[in-house]
């Protein structure tokens, strides 16, 4: 089990790939019921509190994924009240956004990860994600996400922005990758990649993270 949970990559995070995964379930009748978008909304995420294996401490790297007090405040913010308006990152810069993105996915708030996220060629229905981030919440222990990101995106807030033009950059960060055989970790470099609307850096979501070197 433990290797199994060290396996899952940093994008894990995130929902492996926002609903590339989710096969369509033949139906025996032709009646669909759907739900508005601006009907789907966040509901409270329960933190377990009982025992806890780190799976990742074998791994023995001791960096945190923290947020600056900026950050802190920004994240507070989007997040009250569940409210996930974007438009308080009107000019704020990309790290910065990058930082708030994450916490959101640690803390299993699927809808301010999704508000976040720019979709181009392959968009995600609202509910598709919501029931994607609910049933891996159910099934999986939301505290491996931290403990996977104290490794992985510890370094993002330190990480530098590219500007590609054109609406587009990425984030060049500092990262860490499991070993061959799994027994520790080796030093990489990673981007995430990034689109600007109306003034507003969003997450990527066709192309999201690049392993560099």
């Amino acid at each position: 089990m433990k290797k199994f949970l060290i396996l899952m990559g940093c994008l894990a995070i995130f929902l492996c790939g926002c609903g590339g995964n989710v096969k369509p379930t033949p139906s025996p009748t032709p009646t669909v019921t759907t739900i508005a978008e601006s009907e789907i909304h966040q509901t409270p995420v329960i933190i377990p509190t009982g025992p806890y294996d780190n799976p990742y401490a074998p791994l023995g790297v001791k960096t945190k994924f923290t947020l600056t007090d900026a950050q802190q405040k920004l994240f507070n913010a989007y997040s009250k009240d569940f409210n996930f308006d974007i438009s308080i990152f009107k000019g704020v810069a990309p790290i910065d956004v990058a930082q708030v993105f994450v916490e959101c996915g640690l803390e299993g708030l699927w809808e301010g990860e999704y508000n976040l996220y720019y979709f181009d060629t392959r968009k995600v229905a609202k509910a598709q994600y919501k029931a994607e981030s609910e049933q891996d919440t159910a099934t999986n222990d939301i505290r491996t996400r931290r403990d996977q990101a104290d490794i992985t995106l510890s370094k993002l807030k330190d990480g530098k922005f590219v500007d590609e033009g054109n609406s587009s950059g990425y984030i060049e960060f500092d990262s860490y990758k499991l070993t061959a055989d799994y027994s520790g970790v080796v030093a990489i470099k990673q981007r995430l990649h990034m689109k600007q609307v109306n003034d507003i850096w969003m997450i990527d979501q066709n192309r999201m993270f690049e392993e560099v070197s």
